[in-house]
């Protein structure tokens, strides 16, 4: 087997073979619960012309050797074994880059305040605080397959946006976490930008009180805060290796790890799942100060699910 052959594996059929299933085709595309984490709207496509994916609520797509090493979180040398010991047809054309593709067809078309009453009905039946929502969304107007939609927009670091409506979970432009630096000694962690507002609107004193990252997805959790180099939680030392790092990693030795924690307390707000309680399992793994900050929504999925427990009297 060698990276050409893998990728004319049929994307569909490997996918079969996994247990998914389309829950809905058209005559090039097919949509699916994403087999890559825990969703409800299937945002994961496969295009059976080119069989190539994208992952749309994640931003990133590619071929089948890309998925098989995704999904089984391994090497390309890794994956090739594992399509040689398995049975699959080889009908697709030959895809001659293993690049990750950006989906073509959608484009911002305008960016401006939050302001259409469809979208503010959104984040009202979310029970989000209004003003917190328009100091940190926008209202993205964009294109996709030739259709014009709008939706909330939050921003990442790269000038992404995740796109949120009453339909429409999705990214526009490349996957990237969210910062906000409040020179603070605590940092909290979250899966969503719905998240983050949501505590925002429980504690609105404490907008400043912490720094916040908004991961946008736990897909991005290694290349943001567990791979080196870590920007995000680290300030840049000549000194020896800070004490909070994990004895393990401290065995290794990179010229990354001569790096200072810019934090006392890495608080952790994923969600209350088995994608959430693996992503805390990684950051406390890697970081002595991380904390469990879900024991204040421990009986509901997220920080947003608890938020519309509450009376909205309550919150103002």
């Amino acid at each position: 087997m060698n990276c050409e052959l893998a990728k004319q594996i049929s994307l569909t059929d490997l996918l079969k073979k996994l247990g998914y299933t389309p829950t809905k085709t058209t005559r090039n595309d097919w949509w699916y619960i994403s087999p890559l984490r825990e969703e409800k709207t299937a945002s994961f496509k496969v295009n059976i012309d080119k069989n190539v994916f994208y992952d749309h609520s994640a931003g990133f797509g590619g071929t089948t050797l890309d998925f098989v090493m995704k999904y089984n979180n391994c090497d390309i040398k890794s994956a090739l074994e594992l399509l040689k010991d398995n049975s699959f047809s080889f009908h697709q054309p030959i895809i001659m880059s293993s690049n990750i593709i950006q989906e073509p067809a959608c484009k911002i078309q305008a960016i401006m305040p939050l302001m259409h009453p469809n979208l503010i009905q959104y984040v009202s039946k979310r029970n989000l605080n209004l003003k917190m929502a328009e100091t940190y969304c926008k209202e993205v107007h964009y294109t996709l397959n030739n259709k014009t939609y709008y939706a909330v927009g939050f921003q990442n670091e790269v000038g992404g946006f995740e796109l949120r409506n009453k339909y429409v979970k999705m990214c526009i432009g490349k996957k990237a976490v969210t910062y906000f630096n409040n020179k603070s000694k605590n940092i909290v962690l979250y899966e969503s930008w719905s998240d983050y507002i949501s505590f925002l609107t429980l504690y609105p004193n404490a907008e400043k009180q912490y720094d916040f990252l908004i991961l946008n997805s736990v897909s991005m959790l290694n290349n943001a805060i567990i791979k080196t180099p870590n920007n995000y939680l680290y300030k840049c030392t000549n000194g020896e290796v800070h004490k909070n790092v994990n004895v393990q990693i401290r065995k290794s030795v990179n010229m990354y790890l001569y790096k200072e924690l810019k934090y006392d307390k890495i608080i952790c707000c994923f969600d209350n799942d088995k994608a959430g309680e693996n992503a805390f399992q990684k950051v406390v793994q890697t970081y002595i100060g991380a904390v469990d900050g879900r024991k204040l929504y421990e009986n509901h999925k997220d920080l947003n699910d608890y938020l519309l427990t509450i009376n909205r009297n309550d919150l103002t």
